[in-house]
């Protein structure tokens, strides 16, 4: 029976996970790679306060934007984002873009 038991915690624990990202209030990922050239973004809504905490093992480019591409916050090139954005209302994107020549490794944490 315990191998049953810990299948319903892992189940119970995904299924929260899971249910925060798609509610766009709350993304986490470790090891995600950003290949050379390349972005990934992740949306949210406004009016809310933003967490972004964001640590990549090469220089990246982090900035949040609206969905018509006007620049909220621009980070510049950074390593690390430890940050509380206000977002005003409307659709928002945090978006972290690699302009380097090797794969970035990030962690990110964004949380409304």
């Amino acid at each position: 029976m315990k191998p049953v038991r810990w299948l319903v915690v892992v189940v119970l624990v995904l299924s929260i996970l899971i249910a925060g990202c798609l509610d766009n209030n709350f993304v986490y990922t470790r090891g995600k790679s950003v290949p050379a050239g390349e972005s990934r973004e992740w949306p949210f809504r406004g009016p809310a306060n933003l967490t972004v905490e964001i640590s990549s093992s090469v220089p990246i480019e982090v900035k949040v934007v609206s969905s018509d591409g006007t620049v909220l916050r621009d980070f510049g090139t950074v390593r690390e984002v430890n940050a509380v954005v206000e977002l005003p209302k409307g659709r928002w994107k945090v978006v972290v873009r690699n302009p380097g020549k090797e794969t970035a490794v990030i962690d990110v944490t964004i949380k409304v």
